[in-house]
């Protein structure tokens, strides 16, 4: 058998994550002194050994190095990898926001209304129009379009109350968005099947604005940002 110094040389595992894989129980030695407690593995173990190697180079969770033995290294990769991919993609994130406070600077916190909630009778419709209309991008886990990007200023919920799984007991509601363009998202938001209340107009008290109506009855006005 291989001393546990000789099996960490050919195996690519520091002695450390041998003893380490041993507590755990992912990687038993084949003997164990019971005077000394020093470890010895056999050769046929190498083979199982250079796979965790492997996949602790690529940062796999012992957890899932365990699952291996039971679905396969392919499917423990596929895995690995959706973890990957979403820790990327939360730091891609985290750098935009980096970049736009390098930008624009730290934005300040102040008290301002963040979420609205509207009556949709038929979700999809109203799923559609706003993606569609404002590019807003959908969660249904909250029933709720996201505007912006949290923890911005420029974040904004607007969360659809559907009859039969989200209750609502008012009405149809009106609410305000500022847009870059006013003309150009009154134009956008009637294409995708919004209904005109009001052509943009200019008022001395107040920016550009319009008003449009949803699938859903509600009214939208829209104001140059």
């Amino acid at each position: 058998m291989l001393s546990i110094g000789s099996f960490s040389l050919v195996t690519g595992l520091s002695i450390t994550a041998l003893r380490h894989y041993d507590d755990v129980g992912l990687l038993k030695p084949a003997y164990v002194d019971p005077d000394t407690g020093y470890r010895r593995y056999r050769p046929d173990q190498v083979d199982e050994a250079r796979l965790y190697a492997t996949l602790r180079r690529l940062q796999v969770p012992v957890d899932a190095m365990r699952a291996v033995r039971e679905h396969g290294v392919g499917a423990v990769l596929a895995e690995h990898r959706e973890r990957l991919q979403a820790r990327a993609d939360s730091l891609t994130k985290l750098i935009e926001t980096v970049d736009r406070y390098m930008e624009k600077g730290l934005p300040v916190k102040s008290r301002r209304i963040s979420q609205v909630t509207i009556v949709a009778d038929d979700l999809p419709a109203s799923v559609a129009f706003y993606r569609d209309a404002f590019d807003a991008a959908y969660h249904e886990e909250i029933t709720s379009f996201q505007f912006g990007t949290y923890p911005d200023d420029d974040f904004f919920l607007l969360t659809v109350a559907n009859p039969e799984s989200h209750p609502w007991p008012g009405g149809p509601a009106k609410f305000g968005l500022a847009v870059g363009d006013v003309d150009a998202a009154h134009a956008r938001a009637l294409a995708a099947g919004a209904l005109e209340i009001e052509a943009p107009v200019d008022r001395p008290w107040k920016p550009r604005s319009s008003t449009v109506q949803d699938p859903g009855g509600n009214h939208i006005d829209l104001y140059q940002g």
